[in-house]
């Protein structure tokens, strides 16, 4: 019976440590956060976090493996910007400006030469979905060309 009970305890030592590593291998990586206000450069501007109320950002990975950053999308905190966002690319703190906007329960970023040859849209359980309408006619529909997972930063 000794040796049954010591089994026991090295069998639940060992699905104890699987456990710990499978989730230290599976959690989301921690974005970097600066010391002091972030600044991003948008359509070759620098802009402050102090000059726009704060960013509300999210950072997005490939959906299908965890990876480094692709890309993050936000907006502004001061209520006179409501309509206004950004995007920034490749895991990077430049970019360009875009309109922002909530769509029902989704948060939606819309940018290009136009104003609307990209779309970039996140769900609520954290789907980003990237939309490029260049190739597709007025009036017609397309689907997501990428997706995203998304976490708030």
């Amino acid at each position: 019976m000794n040796n049954t009970v010591r089994y026991l305890i090295g069998l639940m030592l060992f699905i104890s440590l699987i456990s710990c590593n499978y989730y230290l291998s599976t959690s989301r990586p921690d974005p970097e956060i600066p010391s002091g206000p972030r600044t991003i450069i948008l359509n070759d501007k620098a802009v402050s976090e102090n000059d726009v109320g704060g960013f509300i950002s999210w950072y997005c990975q490939d959906y299908s493996e965890d990876g480094p950053i692709l890309l993050e999308v936000g907006f502004f905190g001061d209520p006179k910007l409501k309509k206004f966002g950004f995007i920034l690319f490749d895991g990077g703190n430049s970019g360009e400006k875009t309109h922002y906007m909530r769509a029902g329960l989704n948060h939606r970023w819309d940018w290009g030469p136009n104003g609307a040859e990209y779309a970039f849209v996140i769900q609520p359980d954290g789907k980003g979905l990237y939309y490029d309408f260049t190739a597709v006619s007025k009036g017609e529909s397309t689907t997501a060309s990428s997706v995203y997972k998304c976490h708030q930063r």
